[in-house]
């Protein structure tokens, strides 16, 4: 999924990148602040984490298209739409 897919997929659910981080604090060893951090970088600036990837995919069932370089929410969601 790319930027614009991710925020309606959560919108669509109810869910917020805080409840995603306070669900995976214990699966991840890190804090919830961190935690969402590493998110939203994850979801809409194209910084690359594997291991969250993952558990997100596994958890919540969103596959996160891996970037080719990191970008700004603006750039995401200029190239989604």
């Amino acid at each position: 999924m790319n930027a614009l897919q991710i925020k309606t997929f959560l919108w669509k659910r109810g869910l917020t990148i805080t409840a995603i981080a306070r669900s995976i604090v214990s699966d991840y060893n890190a804090t919830e602040d961190s935690i969402r951090t590493m998110l939203t970088d994850l979801f809409y600036h194209g910084k690359w984490n594997a291991k969250l990837a993952a558990l997100v995919e596994e958890k919540y069932g969103i596959k996160i298209d891996r970037p080719s370089r990191p970008q700004t929410v603006r750039e995401a969601v200029r190239r989604a739409a």
